[in-house]
């Protein structure tokens, strides 16, 4: 025990020293006035890897190279904006919910295989997609396909359930395979990404539905119909 916590101690502090060399080259760079996002991006990059590790350190250093990125391109700077968010885990919550809202929804379900439905989703369809807002919304359209709900309705759900933190937070353990690990704190989704999902959902319901066989072979696997 003692062996490994000393461990740990040392990558902690191999981090910290990262994170400060890092953010004082890339704080260099700004000053001269960098714009090659190539150049930039190799020291930033490793920042990052460093806010995403044991420290989280170095957070306010990136956060003011996405600004200085949104002095000379700014759509580059609003995407990077967009993603970190779900980086660092301070939007992950909405993941989290929708994993909770389609455990509830295909509550007594179960596959081809005999497994519950829920299991057959989290297993075989979430890994498949890598973007937690698109996961999100793999989740509400099974939620959709188990019992009818309209999308509406499960949005409004989920815009519920994600906005409650602590119920959020305090049922992550049970879905950890996720690995998209939401923060303490919550930082609310813009209208325009709880549109995103919702679009999200109902183009893959759209292709589902306009392809029969597709849509025999989903109910099939995930819910055992025939």
């Amino acid at each position: 025990m003692v062996k490994l916590e000393n461990n740990i101690n040392k990558l902690i502090q191999m981090e910290l020293a990262s994170s400060e060399q890092n953010s004082m080259l890339l704080q260099e760079l700004m000053n001269q006035g960098e714009q090659n996002l190539d150049t930039l991006d190799r020291v930033a990059d490793r920042l990052l890897d460093t806010m995403i590790g044991i420290t989280n350190a170095g957070e306010k250093v990136y956060r003011q190279y996405l600004d200085y990125i949104e002095t000379f391109n700014p759509v580059e700077a609003k995407e990077r904006k967009d993603e970190l968010e779900y980086d660092l885990g301070y939007k992950n919550h909405v993941l989290y919910a929708a994993a909770m809202l389609c455990q509830k929804e295909l509550d007594g379900h179960n596959s081809i295989g005999g497994n519950s439905s829920f299991s057959f989703v989290i297993q075989h369809y979430i890994p498949k997609v890598f973007d937690a807002k698109k996961k999100a919304a793999t989740f509400l359209l099974f939620a959709h396909l188990a019992n009818g709900r309209s999308v509406d309705e499960l949005m409004r759900m989920l815009q519920t359930i994600t906005e409650e933190t602590d119920y959020v937070l305090a049922h992550v353990d049970e879905f950890e395979d996720l690995m998209y690990f939401p923060r303490e704190i919550y930082h609310p989704l813009r209208e325009d990404e709880w549109q995103l999902i919702k679009y999200i959902v109902e183009h893959n319901l759209e292709i589902i539905n306009t392809n029969e066989g597709q849509r025999k072979e989903l109910m099939c696997k995930v819910f055992g119909i025939q």
